[in-house]
């Protein structure tokens, strides 16, 4: 499991077999197909490469930690089929070109991926 960080270096999530959990590793907040991000939309919302997830203006919304740990989450079984069935429903799997910018973006994580806050609080 990998930490994800924002500008500042603290964890907003973490990504663990391409499947974006909260902080709590208890729910799925997006996944990444190929380099595509998927967040609540069925449809992409950006894309990862260098490491870093990127709106699709490019700017940098988040990184990768350097760590990375061998703990996989305690409900990991549920968290497969929630990420199973997140991408049964993406339809629109077409991601664009996105031109790489070396600016963070002002927008948080969760806005990101369109995530409800109430949903990615952990339980």
């Amino acid at each position: 499991m990998t930490p994800i960080l924002n500008q500042y270096g603290e964890k907003i999530a973490y990504l663990h077999l391409n499947i974006i959990l909260n902080t709590g590793q208890d729910k799925v907040l997006g996944l990444i197909l190929g380099n595509c991000v998927f967040g609540e939309p069925d449809a992409p919302v950006g894309k990862f490469f260098k490491d870093s997830f990127r709106k699709m203006n490019g700017k940098i919304i988040a990184t990768l930690g350097e760590e990375t740990s061998p703990v996989r989450p305690s409900n990991e079984p549920v968290i497969l089929q929630e990420a199973w069935a997140k991408l049964k429903a993406v339809k629109n799997h077409l991601c664009v070109w996105v031109e790489e910018k070396n600016e963070w973006s002002q927008e948080n994580f969760l806005q990101f991926l369109e995530v409800p806050v109430e949903r990615a609080m952990a339980v």
